[in-house]
């Protein structure tokens, strides 16, 4: 997210030397994030697995419970809030689609105009119409008939009265052939003629007059593209964690009594659509197994929690009327008799399942808490403490590659840097989300 005004600085910015003072601050302090988190991960003490801050969770919950072993009669109507998982969710998706494209920006773009368009632009450019004097090497850029005509055509720029003509040398791009007396059109200084011209109009030179990074056609490509991302990282927010806090249960909601049992895979079944696919956890009820999918799931919880009691609670009004647009999953939330609460996600097939064994929140009433705090199991929220301090390496050859491409280097140089810089956001993006799932095999 530190990173994320390097983009529209670099999209829409139009004072090269400002625009590139901006955004070499933004990835200043992009770096400095890193730098932080880098010190905080080595001052806990280096890398802990996944599985280790999880179970440190529990214990927690267990210790704060005060070893009581009392049923829970009634669910409480407070639970600990999915909004920061939500909105960390959300960060990091428009962080990371912010960095890749970005990346792919900075490659694309110019961060200075062209050596000859400044010092016309210096010299109040303008633009204007001239006549070709002398045509020579044209060419077609390929024998299809349909591609542009490039020559090297002299011209005579048009000049104030009385002053001397001047001619010069340029290079258009046209679609028919040019003749000599034809009119090319080309940026100049009618007050500095001499200093010479480049073949175009405001449409092909414009943005590099205006000291733009690159044409708007492309600028709105990558704006659609970053805005793409934002739609993803919205889907994704709502596919695994819902819009709805699930801080405060009310008559919509329901609950059914259960105990955790194990951790369960789904990955879809041919021809049958699954509305949420990957690993689950399995809770054991009355009314039969329910799945709970939640951000745990790819590790399952602790062996210290299998066979706790719980509470399900789930949303049940979201998808109940069934029709074609209704939403296929809901908010969940599993409320253990330790004071442990998990956010999720169920399936409103599911949810359905279990309306008739289940009970209205509401009439179970509120449970006293005074002896059994909740606590929120996110284990998520710890992810400087676990991730792979390769991460942070690659998190600074993103920054690295992204400085270099605010320079006037080679095109060649620029591709180069700014592959290494999208690949390196890829994995630096990949070595987080993964993490689960590498401790899991490393533990087995």
């Amino acid at each position: 997210m530190a990173a994320t005004p390097v983009l529209w600085l670099w999209l829409f910015g139009t004072a090269p030397d400002l625009r590139q003072s901006l955004v070499l601050v933004s990835l200043g302090g992009a770096l400095v994030c890193v730098v932080v988190i880098a010190l905080q991960h080595r001052s806990s003490g280096g890398r802990r697995p996944f599985g280790e801050v999880a179970a440190a969770l529990c214990a927690e919950s267990a210790d704060e419970a005060h070893g009581s072993t009392r049923e829970l009669t009634s669910v409480p109507l407070n639970i600990p809030s999915r909004r920061g998982q939500q909105l960390r969710s959300l960060a990091w998706g428009i962080g990371i689609s912010a960095v890749l494209v970005g990346v792919v920006a900075l490659a694309a773009g110019a961060p200075q105009r062209p050596e000859l368009v400044q010092r016309i632009y210096s010299a109040g450019g303008e633009f204007g119409v001239a006549r070709a004097e002398k045509v020579s090497d044209v060419r077609q850029k390929s024998s299809s008939g349909k591609d542009p005509y490039t020559a090297t055509v002299v011209v005579r720029l048009p000049v104030r009265a009385g002053d001397e003509p001047v001619s010069t040398t340029v290079k258009p791009t046209t679609y028919e052939p040019v003749r000599p007396g034809d009119p090319v059109k080309v940026l100049y200084s009618p007050a500095q003629p001499r200093l010479g011209a480049v073949a175009g109009d405001q449409r092909s030179l414009g943005w590099k007059l205006r000291g733009e990074t690159m044409p708007t056609y492309m600028r709105w490509f990558f704006v659609v593209a970053l805005m793409l991302g934002w739609f993803l990282a919205v889907n994704h927010l709502s596919a695994k964690h819902g819009f709805r806090a699930f801080s405060r249960l009310s008559e919509r909601d329901k609950a059914i009594r259960g105990s955790y049992a194990r951790t369960g895979g789904d990955f879809g079944t041919e021809g049958q659509k699954q509305p949420l696919k990957g690993k689950y956890l399995e809770i054991r009820t009355d009314a039969g197994w329910a799945r709970f999918y939640t951000a745990a799931s790819e590790n399952g919880l602790p062996e210290a929690m299998t066979g706790q009691s719980l509470w399900l609670c789930w949303d049940a009004h979201r998808g109940a009327r069934g029709s074609r647009i209704s939403p296929s999953t809901t908010p969940a939330a599993m409320v253990f008799d330790t004071g442990l609460v998990v956010q999720g996600m169920m399936s409103v097939d599911q949810a359905r399942s279990l309306n008739g064994s289940a009970v209205s929140v509401e009439k179970l009433g509120s449970a006293v808490q005074e002896d059994r705090p909740l606590r929120l199991f996110d284990p998520r929220s710890y992810w400087p403490l676990y991730i792979d301090p390769l991460a942070f390496q690659a998190y600074v050859v993103v920054i690295a590659c992204a400085v270099l491409l605010t320079f006037d280097v080679p095109t060649g140089w620029r591709w180069a840097a700014g592959i290494v810089g999208f690949l390196a956001a890829c994995g630096a993006a990949g070595a987080v989300v993964s993490e689960g799932r590498t401790t899991q095999r490393a533990a087995a």
